[in-house]
């Protein structure tokens, strides 16, 4: 009786015509980002097993690799208002 209980509590009609709505899942760097600092403060805090570490470590350096692959490199990068500035015949004095 009980699991006849069960099975019509779980298997009903309207659960089969309830539709799942779709949605995209979008991350940026900085939630990668947050991540890595996540396992950084997790790892500090002893929150992993000894045997769990090396699965860690990868995955922390795979994700820091990405980073660095990823991240734009603002150093290279002349703004628009820079570039009018040189085509206008401006110096920067810092």
């Amino acid at each position: 009786m009980k699991s006849e209980i069960t099975n019509s509590m779980t298997n009903t009609e309207e659960d089969k015509q309830i539709p799942m709505p779709e949605q995209t899942v979008s991350l940026t760097i900085g939630d990668i980002d947050y991540c890595k600092q996540i396992i950084e403060k997790a790892c500090e805090k002893g929150a992993f097993k000894a045997e769990e570490m090396a699965v860690v470590g990868v995955t922390y350096n795979r994700i820091s690799k990405w980073l660095e692959e990823n991240r734009p490199n603002l150093e290279n990068q002349t703004t628009e208002a820079e570039e009018t500035s040189k085509a206008q015949g401006e110096t920067k004095d810092d």
